[in-house]
């Protein structure tokens, strides 16, 4: 069964268009070429002035989702890629939430 997640990170202060321009340059690129499905990306202010990226991506089902996972998170990624990561967005922010698709 097709898994669909939604996932928000909030952005560090002044940092919304370097992380953008990143994600777009080089992290989406890396994902989609592991066989991630990135169906959209958004930004929404918070009420405190802060800015959230928010993306849905899409997985035939969840073993296709851990096997994406495997080849994308590897230690290249530990190495080279989370820490930039967390120097753009807030780590205790990182929501991940799974949605199953119905049928109405």
């Amino acid at each position: 069964m097709k898994i669909v997640e939604l996932r928000e990170y909030r952005i560090k202060p002044g940092k919304t268009a370097e992380w953008l321009n990143w994600m777009r340059e080089e992290l989406l690129p890396y994902q989609r070429s592991k066989g991630m499905i990135i169906i959209d990306t958004y930004v929404r202010q918070n009420e405190d002035g802060s800015d959230s990226f928010i993306w849905l991506r899409e997985f035939a089902s969840e073993s296709a989702r851990q096997q994406v996972y495997a080849n994308t998170y590897d230690q290249w990624w530990v190495t080279n890629i989370r820490p930039r990561v967390f120097t753009l967005i807030e780590e205790d922010s990182i929501s991940v939430k799974l949605l199953q698709p119905v049928e109405l």
